[in-house]
């Protein structure tokens, strides 16, 4: 039995619970956002279950105290530490990424969409190694422009260092902060 926000108990449906714990599993054990579609191949659930399972859960997470969240990231879920607990994680969080890709990683970002050759003015040679390796994590889009490449951050840029930007501008006020701290 479970518990409503009005105190009554409800049935809980073995089934639908089992469901829900799947989906969360998928989740937790991805460490990226994944589409529906992903989790009903993963999981071999239907789309109907994979999408009430995430309601559910979405819900659950909400209700309860935890320093984990589960968002909505574009068309896929993503279960990540709330914005107000990743400084405790920090210290024990293993770093994989160099400075100097972090740093190019943040130019991008700040002055996107950037010409790949204005970048390599401001950071010499290496960029191009960073630009491919920051392409292969999906955390930038490369486009071809003129003679050179167009770059600008992916939507799993702001996922995956814990932004929560609307547009560019609010994008490099949080730079700007976080650069401050």
């Amino acid at each position: 039995m479970n518990t409503t926000a009005d105190g009554l108990e409800e049935e809980s449906d073995p089934e639908e619970e089992m469901s829900v714990e799947i989906v969360e599993a998928a989740l937790f054990s991805a460490g990226r956002p994944l589409s529906v579609p992903e989790i009903e191949e993963s999981t071999g659930m239907d789309r109907r279950e994979v999408r009430k399972g995430l309601k559910k859960l979405v819900s659950m997470y909400r209700n309860r105290r935890t320093a984990v969240e589960i968002i909505k990231v574009g068309p896929s879920y993503s279960m990540q530490l709330k914005a107000e607990f990743k400084q405790y994680a920090l210290p024990v969080m293993e770093e994989d990424m160099e400075e100097d890709l972090l740093k190019t990683a943040a130019m991008i970002a700040y002055y996107q969409p950037v010409k790949q050759s204005e970048l390599r003015k401001k950071l010499g040679e290496k960029v191009y190694q960073h630009v491919n390796e920051l392409k292969e994590k999906g955390l930038i889009l490369v486009e071809k422009t003129g003679r050179t490449y167009s770059v600008r951050t992916s939507p799993k840029f702001q996922e995956y260092f814990g932004l929560e930007a609307g547009d560019r501008d609010e994008l490099k006020r949080l730079l700007r902060e976080k650069e401050r701290e």
